[in-house]
């Protein structure tokens, strides 16, 4: 373990903790409890090119090593690592991956691995399976399940072989790894989203970024979930990096999208173009979070490259503040909701290159909350919650592995001042909502007696109260998609809860 101490300036964050030496961190990601102490952990990417070991199970609650591996080629970059659920029947999550490298396996594969202990449950190989012979594995993601196993599907984005439409993107069962459809591609499909059925079979839909060699104008595609065949294809501005469904209040999400060559564009999921913004440079990430200015838009995170983290609004695509992070801003992620200040505010972590720092910015104003810098590159960011450890969410970074610094995973409380001392939630240890986040209906289950509850969204404005005794459900279909605090109180005992709603 290496638990980290230092003594920071006023304007820099709590460090959890750090750990990794063998190479740069590509990809950091929750893959639940795996250790037993109650606190989610998490496993880093290491790139494929670096030292070994390229896999690191890491103690959430303290950075300590739970397990590593070398067996899996490493990865290219953030979209290639994903946690999910226990897949294998052994109660633990797993680890999905996509791999590059290499024509043989681990290389160009498609990989689930034990989340218990690193083992492999199984391999496919991209350029094995695949007539075209695919290249690099360059993205992944879990979809709903189609095969009637109550387990997820699982879909992965393939590179090129080196000339157009040899590219490929996949969908497997995600118990079996058994191939349920391939499509080919006219270049590298670097991200892959799953989004809502708009065929009517109840199937999710697929959308596609595909760049890389610019070998097409048409690099965002919705296929159909069921079999991968073509729904529509649109120009997305350039070799597109990255995708993100961008929800609504009212109807089905908007799909958004970023591009080697600075546009930022907003489709709805008929294909319909709703607008564009080109700020320039290689806009590597976009992530849509809440609704800020309550119009029942979620807004958007861009990292801006040069520009910095930017904040857009999800309606227009305007910007409604932009924060210079640094040199090559290449990664943001949303923290919905941060204690800070007294209050709780929707933030964005950036992550800068060439600026070796993340910060951390309220999403409201623009200003920042704290920053901390590096000595080493920082090539992405992530969030997640460890409730146990603090209410306000974990700030996650990975480093390159270049310079001198030692460790390159380092985790951060987000709070400033308040997550490492009294806790809002006092000596109470259960969940107080059932399921977070929470769609149409919120389960609230208090301690045992009497309690006041109120419902808080990110304005302070109270939303819903009652007095409870037992679980109670709160009907939140018609609410706007966002956090809110719940917060309980019984005379002598307050106890705080923040919850997203996703409608």
């Amino acid at each position: 373990m290496m638990l980290i101490v230092l003594i920071l300036a006023a304007s820099a964050p709590d460090t959890l903790w750090a750990n990794v030496t063998s190479g740069g961190v590509y990809s950091t990601v929750d893959i639940g409890d795996i250790d037993g102490d109650g606190v989610p952990d998490v496993v880093s990417g290491v790139y494929y090119f670096d030292d070994e070991p390229t896999m690191w199970c890491l103690s959430g609650a303290g950075g300590d090593v739970l397990w590593t591996s070398d067996q899996y080629n490493g990865i290219y970059q953030d979209e290639g690592l994903a946690g999910v659920p226990d897949m294998d029947g052994d109660g633990y999550g797993d680890i999905l991956m996509v791999t590059p490298g290499g024509y043989a396996p681990p290389g160009r594969c498609m990989i689930l691995i034990s989340g218990k202990d690193g083992s492999l449950i199984w391999q496919w190989s991209a350029y094995g399976n695949i007539p075209t012979g695919a290249g690099w594995g360059y993205s992944c993601c879990l979809m709903e399940d189609q095969t009637g196993d109550n387990l997820p599907e699982f879909l992965g984005g393939f590179g090129s072989t080196g000339s157009a439409n040899t590219s490929a993107a996949v969908c497997m069962n995600g118990a079996s790894g058994d191939t349920l459809w391939t499509r080919t591609t006219a270049d590298a499909v670097m991200d892959v989203l799953a989004v809502p059925d708009v065929t009517g079979d109840s199937v999710q839909e697929i959308c596609l970024g595909i760049g890389g060699s610019s070998h097409t104008d048409y690099t965002l595609e919705l296929v159909d979930g069921s079999d991968g065949s073509l729904i529509w294809s649109r120009n997305g501005g350039g070799d597109v990096m990255c995708v993100s469904a961008v929800d609504r209040e009212d109807t089905f999400p908007w799909l958004v999208s970023s591009s080697f060559n600075g546009e930022v564009q907003c489709y709805s999921l008929g294909g319909d173009s709703l607008w564009a913004r080109d700020i320039g440079g290689m806009l590597l990430d976009v992530e849509a979070g809440p609704d800020l200015n309550g119009d029942g838009i979620a807004e958007i995170a861009v990292a801006g490259d040069n520009s910095g983290t930017l904040c857009f609004d999800g309606a227009t695509g305007t910007t409604l503040w932009g924060y210079a992070t640094g040199s090559n801003t290449w990664s943001v992620a949303w923290a919905d909701s941060v204690y800070t200040g007294g209050s709780w505010v929707p933030c964005i972590v950036g992550g800068s290159v060439n600026g070796r720092r993340i910060t951390l910015v309220d999403a409201f104003s623009g200003d920042l909350i704290w920053e901390q810098p590096f000595t080493e590159r920082v090539y992405n960011v992530s969030t997640m919650y460890m409730e146990t450890i603090s209410p306000s969410p974990i700030v996650l970074a990975g480093l390159q592995d270049q310079q001198s610094q030692p460790y390159h995973t380092w985790a951060f409380l987000s709070s400033v001042g308040t997550s490492c001392g009294e806790s809002p939630h006092g000596n109470f240890t259960g969940s107080i909502v059932q399921r977070n986040p929470s769609e149409c209906i919120m389960i609230l289950t208090p301690p045992e007696g009497g309690w006041n509850c109120g419902i808080y969204d990110l304005s302070g404005r109270l939303v819903w109260s009652g007095k409870l005794s037992g679980d109670e459900t709160v009907d939140v279909s018609s609410w706007n998609s966002g956090c809110f605090l719940v917060m309980l109180s019984n005379g002598f005992v307050e106890l705080k809860k923040t919850v997203t709603v996703l409608n």
